[in-house]
């Protein structure tokens, strides 16, 4: 997928908003948030994601999933000045997340 000549990949950090199909899934789901904390399983992800196109229609509804885990690009998310900031700032901080997650996931005896 290309955003202003740029080619950006399921390995890059995608912007809030952008639609993906999971590997196995059957339908769409919209990125909702980044580095994100599963409060049930004290898990860290790489993204929680809502249905599209309805969104969060539950309490607890919400998609968590890892950039591997992407089968499908539909549509790349917003992107402005400020989105742009985020999206450096995401890049700078992957290796302390990585840290933390692999940390967190031993500490949980899920290595």
């Amino acid at each position: 997928m290309r955003k202003g000549g740029v080619m950006i990949t399921k390995d890059d950090w995608l912007p809030v908003g952008t639609v993906v199909t999971l590997a196995g899934g059957s339908r769409p789901v919209m990125i909702a948030g980044v580095m994100a904390l599963d409060g049930k399983l004290g898990r860290y992800w790489d993204y929680i994601g809502v249905p599209y196109p309805e969104g969060r229609t539950a309490p607890d509804e919400g998609y968590f999933f890892d950039k591997h885990m992407i089968d499908r690009f539909h549509q790349l998310g917003y992107l402005d000045d400020k989105g742009a900031a985020f999206q450096g700032f995401l890049e700078a901080n992957t290796v302390p997340f990585e840290r933390m997650r692999s940390e967190h996931a031993a500490e949980n005896g899920r290595e």
